[in-house]
């Protein structure tokens, strides 16, 4: 759990360190720096400070010649955040971060095609076609001629050509293309697969131009307007993104909302992580020819009908409101709700042992270990960290609204291998009906929105306006049912949206996919893509 008193200790390690380039803002750490002191730094925050994970980065074009650049870090024993801040000069060379967190490679190469930058490193197209030289978000830019790639080929294999000497041991290789396409990880994917000529030994992955620009869009948005947007990033999960959101909001105004409003909303929460995690091991059952995916999805459908009771939307689409929530529990809900999680709780039992007892099953998900190491490198949270040994869970490790109160528990596994992440889903499904029960048998009374925030939508820019807020980038996240969810965000004067960077768990996932396949025969790839989640609207933005 969060401790003010090792921010405190690392406020004034920083504080000294920095001189004027260290600010606390919100209780998150602010270092501004120039681009020639960010390797020093970061190697000094990483081994001396224990800030091992890059959470995100994201760049602003300040005007046309200059940019801010945002790197995202997270101490995971302390729980602590760090941004750390480059004010950058068109035509600067910005140094790049892959020889201390693997996971910035895309990250690197996705702000560099947005807005130009450029880094130290020479890096392949991630988003844009290869021979394109246009940036994707400047204000000056236009579209003359699209380029276009040529068909992704298969990467070639090295052959010996002395018949008298040993073979390479390419020579036993074969690529493939493998389709990556499922009910939960749709997307524009472009991949090939390398076995050796059994199992998995290489993977490269094409993300493609199936990018909406979805964060560009938000930008010309307000903040009332983002909150119905985001609900779409993830349907199975819909209102966790919206809440995270509001969440954000909400911390940067210092806006408290009343404790009933808290309560449904970590209802809402949970209900949305058991959608999320029964989609999810439907699909895997999907991918094994498995009838059991059916059951699971009957199992959803009860989820669905309480979102539709409750909202109106079978996906709990808006029904977050800043400040609090829109509608009340109705009438009979809470009855319902306890009427369905018991047959949930007594189906999915019954399905798990089904499932556990079919050799078949447990023998498609199982594959090389997965080592915690590895996880941390490439950024991966949620269920897939916690399969390979790692607790760490933001519900625990920084609580909001009653979650400290609540009695519940993170299930961990050994290996980090896809059964590990089924268990590690069905143990979650099964730690979140009791946490929305006990929320709900200790419902609180009163409003679920203060007085002053119940207003139309004009009413409500008069409010904001009014409000002080800090004028710094803040980010904020909640534990997603795959993974950390959030928002990196800067608002300028007013309530306009300066800049939105979208924290998504499916981004990392996709990264890592060849530690995370690397070892599995032809015919388990599928199912332990399916067991990740990964979704491509989380990535398409």
């Amino acid at each position: 759990m969060f401790k003010w008193k090792e921010f405190d200790k690392t406020k004034e390690i920083l504080s000294h360190s920095a001189h004027n380039q260290y600010r606390d803002e919100l209780g998150q750490h602010h270092l501004y720096l120039r681009p020639n002191a960010l390797l020093e730094w970061i190697e000094f925050l990483k081994d001396d400070l224990d800030f091992f994970t890059l959470v995100d980065l994201a760049a602003l074009s300040v005007n046309r010649d200059k940019f801010e650049v945002i790197y995202q870090l997270l101490n995971m024993g302390t729980h602590q955040r760090l941004n750390i801040h480059i004010d950058l000069n068109r035509g600067e060379i910005l140094p790049s971060l892959q020889h201390f967190f693997l996971n910035a490679d895309w990250m690197e190469r996705e702000q560099g095609e947005i807005l130009g930058l450029t880094f130290d490193l020479k890096k392949e197209p991630l988003i844009l076609p290869e021979h394109s030289h246009e940036t994707l978000c400047q204000a000056d830019v236009s579209f003359d001629d699209f380029y276009q790639d040529e068909p992704y080929s298969v990467p070639k294999l090295r052959f010996n050509p002395n018949k008298s000497e040993a073979p390479y041991p390419e020579e036993s290789y074969k690529w493939q293309r493998f389709d990556l396409f499922s009910p939960q990880n749709q997307g524009h994917f472009e991949s090939f697969i390398c076995f050796d000529p059994v199992k998995v030994v290489d993977l490269k992955i094409k993300i493609g131009f199936h990018h909406q620009g979805f964060e560009k869009l938000l930008q010309s948005k307000d903040i009332f307007q983002v909150l119905h947007l985001v609900d779409k990033i993830n349907f199975t999960s819909a209102p966790s993104l919206s809440i995270a959101w509001a969440k954000t909001i909400e911390e940067i105004f210092r806006i408290k909302i009343p404790e009933r409003a808290q309560a449904i909303r970590i209802v809402l929460l949970e209900l949305a992580r058991i959608s999320n995690h029964l989609t999810v091991v439907a699909s895997i059952c999907k991918e094994l020819d498995l009838p059991e995916s059916i059951l699971f999805l009957n199992l959803r459908e009860k989820i669905f009908e309480l979102f539709e009771k409750y909202s109106g939307h079978r996906h709990s689409v808006n029904v977050v409101k800043m400040g609090g929530m829109r509608e009340d529990l109705p009438h009979g809900w809470i009855v319902e709700y306890q009427t369905v999680s018991g047959m949930i709780l007594k189906n999915l039992i019954i399905i798990h042992n089904s499932l556990i007892g079919q050799r078949k099953f447990r023998s498609s998900l199982e594959g090389d270990s997965v080592n915690a190491q590895s996880i941390l490198q490439w950024g991966v949270s949620g269920p897939a960290m916690r399969a390979a040994g790692l607790n760490f869970d933001l519900r625990k490790s920084q609580p909001f609204y009653f979650y400290h109160e609540i009695d519940f528990d993170i299930p961990v596994g050994i290996n980090g291998t896809a059964y590990d992440r089924y268990l590690i889903r069905y143990e979650e499904i099964c730690q979140s009906l009791r946490i929305t029960t006990q929320v709900i048998d200790n419902l609180p009374l009163g409003e679920i929105i203060p007085q002053s925030f119940n207003e139309n939508y004009f009413e409500l820019i008069k409010v904001f306006s009014h409000l002080e807020q800090t004028g710094v980038w803040h980010y904020n996240s909640i534990e997603s049912p795959s993974g950390e969810a959030g928002y990196l965000v800067k608002i300028n004067e007013g309530i306009l949206l300066e800049r939105i960077k979208i924290k998504t768990p499916s981004y990392s996932l996709a990264q890592a996919l060849p530690v995370l396949l690397k070892g599995l025969k032809e015919d388990q790839v599928a199912a332990n893509i399916a067991s990740l989640g990964i979704s491509r609207w989380e990535m398409d933005r």
